[in-house]
């Protein structure tokens, strides 16, 4: 078996660096054919080579009973040391997780005196892995008979798979550790697995797929994903609901959920404060958040959709609403309200995480406070004009007003009195 990796080499005796950094090396492991003994068997004798640009030959090390430790602490980082009795160096091993954890398994299997197939290779004429052929890192898959029938290289940072009918994704690729940005459109997914919330992926293109079927988004929910995201696509996926765990991206920096058939945004969507680019073209908006205010995005494109005007009904309902008593508020939503006022931190672990998602997703009063378990009547739909104070780039269809959605927490809120003082005017 060969990997490539960097290696440094350390002299434990004089600790004193045989290389002074990790220099791109080959290791190579496997059985040394040695002479005939006088009952005509052939010996075979474990060893492992590491070659690299000062030794282009190899330095050879004998394995069986010349291993002083092995460390693989961090090898799930692609980190492990190799230390051997004669000579007594370690070997600071840095590689593809998956490969390294391949070769130790094969050295543990040669140290038990296991065969394995990894172990086949001829040691005595092993050679480096040529320079050109560095670890495949980018895989671009436009039609069926391109898909690769031996597997995806472990070591894919980026994969493209369009047009390609591809109706499952695999749990291979759902593997690949190191893939930071996976373009799947233009297929026919209906559900994205779970363990794809495993990956720490900063770019996903999921448009023209059929996700708006089955509205799974069990994966959004990785822990992983959710906090390496940076740019989704969903568009033509015929989705009719925002997908409830999106807004807890918070690094997502570009959305695109054209061509779909959004009726609202929630007001959750306050959250994704580092929202930079939000495309919601050509769907069935009737109205926007007023939590849309609260994100500083420099592009909002809603054009295309079907935004109601002003709706006079609830404004006439909330002016001739009476004003009665309010009820007091649950102690744990005035703790909420009182976090969230102040701008107090919330580190892990300090607060539920049920009292978390509320102070960060909760809608938001007009007045400023934090809203829950709203009544019907706290709704109230198309009544303001948001003002897009700080959107550097807005489009939309003129022909159009936009009105925006808004919440009250009362009767007796300060926001609830202005609108019902201003509504007062024109429907006395």
């Amino acid at each position: 078996m060969k990997i490539l990796c960097e290696v440094q080499v350390v002299n434990r005796t004089t600790q004193a660096n045989r290389t002074p950094r990790p220099v791109k090396s080959t290791l190579a492991i496997g059985y040394k054919q040695s002479a005939r003994d006088d009952n005509g068997n052939t010996k075979k004798e474990l060893e492992m080579v590491l070659f690299s640009g000062q030794s282009k030959t190899g330095s050879r090390y004998k394995v069986r009973d010349n291993i002083h430790a092995v460390h693989t602490k961090f090898v799930l980082d692609g980190k492990a040391t190799i230390g051997f009795k004669q000579p007594a160096e370690n070997l600071l091993i840095k590689c593809d997780p998956i490969q390294l954890k391949g070769f130790l398994q094969t050295l543990k299997l040669g140290m038990e005196g296991k065969d394995a197939i990894n172990l086949r290779l001829n040691i005595a004429a092993a050679t480096a892995i040529p320079q050109k052929a560095q670890p495949q890192v980018k895989m671009v898959i436009s039609k069926r008979s391109e898909y690769p029938i031996k597997g995806f290289p472990r070591t894919l940072k980026s994969l493209t798979i369009n047009n390609s009918q591809l109706v499952k994704l695999s749990f291979e690729i759902c593997s690949l550790r190191n893939l930071t940005k996976l373009d799947v459109s233009g297929n026919k997914l209906t559900k994205i697995p779970s363990e794809l919330g495993r990956l720490a992926l900063s770019s996903l293109h999921l448009g023209s797929n059929c996700l708006g079927e089955l509205n799974d988004w069990c994966w959004l929910r990785g822990t992983k994903l959710s906090q390496s995201l940076g740019e989704l696509d969903l568009s033509s996926n015929g989705l009719t609901h925002f997908p409830p765990p999106l807004v807890k991206c918070e690094r997502l920096v570009s959305l695109n959920l054209n061509d779909n058939q959004l009726i609202r945004l929630p007001f959750s969507i306050r959250r994704l404060q580092a929202l930079r680019k939000l495309h919601v073209c050509s769907n069935k908006l009737e109205s926007l958040p007023s939590a849309i205010e609260d994100l500083h995005i420099d592009l909002l494109d809603v054009w295309g959709n079907c935004f109601k005007a002003f709706n006079s009904e609830e404004a006439q309902q909330l002016a001739k609403r009476t004003s009665g008593a309010s009820s007091p508020q649950p102690l744990w939503l005035q703790a909420a309200r009182a976090v969230a006022n102040y701008k107090l931190p919330l580190p892990a672990g300090s607060l539920p995480a049920v009292l978390i998602e509320l102070i960060c997703e909760a809608p938001k009063c007009l007045c400023g406070q934090l809203c829950y378990a709203l009544s019907k009547e706290d709704l109230l739909q198309r009544v303001v004009q948001p003002k897009f104070t700080n959107i550097k780039n807005l489009t939309y269809s003129r022909e159009h007003q936009i009105y925006a959605d808004v919440v009250i927490c009362g009767p007796t809120c300060s926001a609830s009195q202005q609108l019902k003082g201003l509504f007062s005017l024109v429907f006395p």
